[in-house]
């Protein structure tokens, strides 16, 4: 899809990166800004030149999430139609990145402005929890709601989660205490992975129930995408941290598309009895859940689409990028010619900028 294609299949997608150009179009984004930007866990510095993707520098990685962020990058720029404009950016793939710097980040709260908000790393695949690539999980949602359709779903709130010392997460277990509405258990890793208990489901698994409880973890939590393919009532507290999608989240009128209450869970009760008396409400808006996410703006080519849109907004109110760095030789005198960066293709393979021959 063009520009144009995707502008039309999906209008309101880009509010993100318009908030972002908006703010540093009288004041462009400068190489000694993404000079200063630390080397630190999750940090990734990248270049898009010619329509190829280069790594310049990478700090730590965070588990599989920058090789993820890089291929869904990568899918994004080989398979567009139109050529695409220099740039070099930072990305951080850490549940928190540096509010002061102007990074590509995950998620952001409302005051941290200066970041730039990329798709999660999950859109490509988050292997850690077998969760698998976002097309497994779109298939398997699909199959879950064909196998078990609104009318057989179990009628509760369901939520499978460690509290990890969490606050948000220790009001919903109080919350739902001794509810009949709730199915909401507290996991222990340990235990699921010595099979001690048989709390742990699947994320397919999560679309047998009519609702499915969100919460937000260290900063955002990258199960909300996942969770939004079933065919199921969203219930979430009010959100801190936002992630590109977010303001296409309806709490009410014609197109809700989920249920908000309380950012400490207050409320739970009285939306959850009012959703369980009528039915009809709590089905359209699980249809409406299916139609503006899985459906539409959670798929591979709104993804794609969101990428690019990302790589020309960032290029409107930054710096074009040297291609070539020029070191001094080994005499002293003499400049030694070379590129900056390194080929994605030998980085997925490797791992690593600089390596020995063997």
């Amino acid at each position: 899809m063009n520009d144009t294609h995707c502008n039309l299949a999906f209008p309101g997608l880009f509010k993100e990166i318009d908030r972002a150009v908006e703010l540093r179009k009288n004041h462009h984004v400068t190489l000694k800004e993404i000079d200063a930007i630390s080397p630190i866990r999750g940090y990734n510095r990248v270049m898009i030149y010619d329509n190829q993707l280069y790594i310049i520098g990478a700090g730590e990685n965070v588990n599989t999430r920058d090789q993820s962020t890089l291929h869904a990058l990568h899918r994004a720029i080989l398979t567009s139609p139109d050529p695409l404009p220099n740039i070099e950016f930072t990305f951080n793939s850490d549940d928190i990145a540096s509010s002061n710097d102007p990074t590509w980040a995950y998620s952001r709260r409302k005051e941290d402005d200066k970041l730039w908000l990329m798709p999660d790393f999950g859109y490509w695949s988050w292997p850690e929890p077998k969760i698998g690539s976002y097309a497994e999980v779109q298939m398997k949602a699909m199959a879950m709601d064909k196998k078990v359709p609104w009318s057989s779903k179990i009628n509760k709130l369901i939520w499978r989660g460690a509290v990890m010392g969490l606050l948000v997460r220790e009001q919903l277990l109080e919350a739902s205490a001794g509810k009949d509405w709730a199915d909401v258990k507290i996991l222990n890793w340990a235990d699921e992975g010595e099979r001690k208990s048989h709390n742990v489901l699947s994320m397919d698994e999560h679309c047998k129930y009519k609702f499915v409880a969100h919460t937000e973890g260290v900063s955002y939590s990258a199960r909300l995408q996942n969770l939004q393919n079933c065919k199921s009532v969203i219930v979430a507290h009010k959100l801190k941290w936002i992630q590109h999608h977010h303001h296409l989240m309806a709490s009410k009128g014609p197109e809700q598309n989920f249920v908000q209450v309380g950012a400490d869970f207050s409320g739970l009760d009285e939306a959850m009895e009012e959703l369980i008396e009528n039915d009809e409400l709590a089905e359209r808006i699980a249809e409406n859940n299916v139609k503006i996410f899985r459906e539409r703006y959670l798929t591979p080519a709104a993804e794609t689409c969101y990428w690019r849109k990302l790589i020309r907004g960032w290029a409107t109110v930054s710096f074009q990028p040297e291609f070539y760095s020029n070191e001094t030789g080994k005499n002293g005198t003499d400049k030694e010619v070379k590129w900056r960066g390194l080929p994605v293709e030998s980085y997925f393979l490797l791992r690593k900028t600089d390596w020995d021959y063997y």
